[in-house]
């Protein structure tokens, strides 16, 4: 087994950092951030475990926020984004310099999920787009609209805010990926190789069903008409896992044929911490820059999209198919 996917396996193996089961609270730069948060889903039939980033003087400002939810990648929860990513700080010093309008940050857990609905590893996509974003705007003062919301995350959590994004643009007005696990159609499960495959785990059927891999794909949520998508980020390694760079320089190719405009880059780096989190700070100016600033409470706000709207059909266009992907020194996460 080569260094690199041993190293990487040990470190997924790993069990997760201890949460605080009650929410606590932290200052830095005047901001708050209160972890081991849940948050009630009807689709899962249990909480959605969130932890959130609050600006300076939310609670004497009166004023409503956007907010930015951030996905993680498999095997990261809802801490993953400040512990390891220094999200605080980062979030902090964005707004004191202006990048970023104060805001609202989410980071929800969702397990291993794939940020998909299934059957056999639970609904969640419908828990994170409806139960956790609805009770985020019951919850907090946000700007329940389009303009004040942007999702982004990196691996797993790049492939699902790309999902989401696509998949609802007139929820989100901006999303980013960060070394997105995102791949074109595949024929079989023999298309991966068996480490990928296992990382998928039963999110795609109690064993890989390249029907319900290639119907989630977020080439499926590309529009004929670019003035309805959101404004995307995407990012990746040049020393990033092979499959997954060859999927994201695919997917790019793709949202120009359907011209949707991306700002797209090849950054320095693996995929690891160490490239997100050289690459958050400017994913986040980007989204930032597409945000509402807050206004206060009594300001009119624009109605939310009605629940009895049916999502954008997920079955859309195909995919192009590419070769057999083969084996790669490490897995998608």
């Amino acid at each position: 087994m080569p260094l690199r996917l041993f190293a990487l396996l040990l470190t997924l193996a790993a069990p997760a950092a201890a949460q605080t089961p009650t929410p606590a609270a932290s200052a830095s730069g005047g901001s708050t951030v209160e972890r081991g948060l849940a948050m009630p889903s009807a689709a899962l039939g249990q909480p959605v475990r969130y932890s959130v980033y609050l600006p300076a003087g939310y609670a004497q400002s009166g004023l409503r926020y956007p907010v930015v939810y951030l996905l993680h990648g498999f095997g990261g929860d809802e801490l993953s984004f400040f512990d390891s990513g220094d999200l605080q700080d980062v979030a902090d010093r964005l707004t004191a310099e202006g990048d970023l309008p104060p805001a609202i940050i989410v980071t929800p857990s969702a397990k291993k999920g794939w940020y998909v609905d299934n059957a056999e590893t639970g609904r969640w996509e419908t828990a994170l787009l409806d139960d956790l974003v609805d009770g985020v705007d019951d919850r907090y003062r946000t700007l329940a609209r389009r303009e004040g919301r942007a999702v982004a995350g990196y691996s797993m959590g790049g492939y699902g805010a790309l999902r989401f994004a696509l998949l609802e643009p007139e929820r989100f007005v901006a999303a980013g990926s960060l070394s997105g696990a995102l791949f074109p159609d595949v024929k079989a499960a023999t298309d991966f190789p068996a480490f990928q495959l296992a990382f998928f785990g039963r999110a795609f059927g109690a064993t890989f069903d390249p029907k319900a891999f290639n119907a989630a794909s977020p080439w499926r949520m590309l529009a004929d008409d670019a003035a309805d998508a959101p404004a995307l980020y995407m990012s990746v390694g040049d020393r990033d896992i092979g499959i997954l760079a060859q999927g994201n320089a695919a997917f790019e190719k793709a949202l120009a044929a359907a011209r949707i405009p991306v700002t797209y880059s090849v950054a320095a780096g693996g995929h690891d911490w160490a490239l997100w989190g050289s690459q958050l700070p400017p994913m986040l100016e980007f989204l930032g820059k597409r945000l509402a600033k807050p206004v206060p409470a009594s300001a009119p706000d624009e109605p939310e999209r009605s629940a009895a709207v049916p999502r954008k059909d997920a079955l859309g266009p195909a995919t192009p198919t590419v070769p057999k992907l083969g084996i790669q020194t490490a897995p998608a996460r």
